[in-house]
């Protein structure tokens, strides 16, 4: 039998206020407010026999705050002294037990749906009036565009749906939490990555560690998509072989969010000429160019140096001269030397192909295929 009764409807100002161990109480209370006023009470403030507050002030404090002059309270009997107040104050805000980060995902995607929903509706309303007739939109061509609905209903819904969840903005963790559900429940993707997604969502429900799991297994998704499509029979040659060098160039990046990235990337270039080389209405696959995975490579390796370009400027060479140890200068003299090696080659391909018409002699193209 639980202890205490409910009182449905008590004079808020002949509450007492309780301790408080929070160190801003009164701090973001309108969501709690607008709660309150849509929903009501849903969890009475509980209180002494006396009446001292145990548990609610941010409920009190939000009911004060748009006006209410009663609310239900839940009486607890037998907390008179200022030990077991204090316990009582002590169980009710530490032995809640909080929603697992899959648990939060779960719901942070119905909330997601349902906020957008209403969105929808209360936009629906607006838009044609009570009468049900479209209302007349004013503006004219000096008018900004308006920005696109769904997306930015949307947006609304993840932000609302997280903050509920979780009281911030942690759409990001959730949504890929939720991503991370789909790829492990996915019949089509690679069985070693749904067993990589299934695992990381255990191990998420452990310690909370959401971003580094996901970023691994997105990685891994990508590079199975890559290895599935180069080794696919049935997929145009364009298509395996720019797979093939995409797969070659990814080998060496270290960094877990930078090998998302490329790795996605990557399987966006290869999709995009895979495409081209099978869409009918557009070019047909006769008409793919064939040198597509000479450009890309070509591309990659222009980025990579734009990204590195002017190092020379930030950093002074005597300072290197006296400090690098033998390891550190012989990996810059290797850079340097085997630069200007492939520089020297690319040259003499370059004034070659200058030489007979700026047309890429067929033995180079053999050359760069490897």
């Amino acid at each position: 039998m639980s202890r205490g009764h409910l009182v449905l409807e008590h004079a808020i100002d002949q509450l007492k206020k309780g301790s408080q161990y929070r160190r801003d109480p009164d701090e973001d209370l309108d969501e709690l407010c607008d709660s309150i006023r849509r929903v009501g009470v849903l969890n009475p403030p509980a209180v002494t026999e006396d009446y001292v507050i145990i548990t609610g002030n941010r409920r009190v404090a939000a009911m004060e705050r748009i006006g209410m002059r009663v609310t239900p309270i839940w009486v607890v009997p037998g907390v008179s002294d200022k030990l077991s107040y204090v316990l009582a104050i002590r169980d009710e805000q530490t032995l809640h037990k909080a929603l697992k980060p899959l648990e939060q995902a779960e719901l942070y995607e119905e909330l997601k749906r349902l906020y957008a929903e209403d969105t929808a509706r209360a936009k629906a309303g607006s838009l044609f009036g009570e009468g049900g007739r479209k209302q007349e939109q004013s503006g004219g061509a000096d008018s900004a565009p308006p920005q696109d609905p769904v997306n930015v209903n949307d947006r609304k819904a993840r932000v609302q749906a997280a903050r509920a969840v979780t009281g911030r903005d942690s759409r990001t963790m959730l949504e890929q939490i939720n991503q991370l559900k789909h790829i492990a429940a996915d019949d089509t993707e690679d069985p070693y990555v749904r067993q990589h997604a299934a695992e990381a969502l255990l191990e998420i429900n452990e310690d909370r560690k959401v971003n580094g799991r996901y970023q691994a297994v997105k990685t891994r998704q990508h590079l199975a998509h890559l290895t599935r499509t180069a080794e696919d029979p049935d997929i145009p040659e364009a298509a395996r072989r720019a797979a093939v060098a995409e797969l070659r160039g990814l080998s060496g990046i270290d960094s877990p969010a930078e090998a998302m990235k490329e790795s996605g990337l990557a399987l966006a270039r290869v999709r995009e000429i895979q495409k081209a080389a099978t869409d009918e209405t557009s070019l047909g696959w006769k008409d793919v160019d064939p040198l597509l995975r000479e450009k890309h490579a070509i591309r990659k390796l222009v980025d990579l140096l734009r990204r590195e370009h002017g190092w020379w400027d930030g950093y002074d060479p005597a300072e290197f001269g006296q400090y690098a140890d033998d390891e550190q200068w012989d990996l810059v003299a290797t850079y340097i030397t085997s630069a200007s090696s492939f520089l020297e080659q690319a040259q003499e391909t370059r004034d070659t192909a200058q030489g007979q018409g700026s047309e890429v002699p067929e033995e180079s193209v053999d050359a760069a295929d490897g």
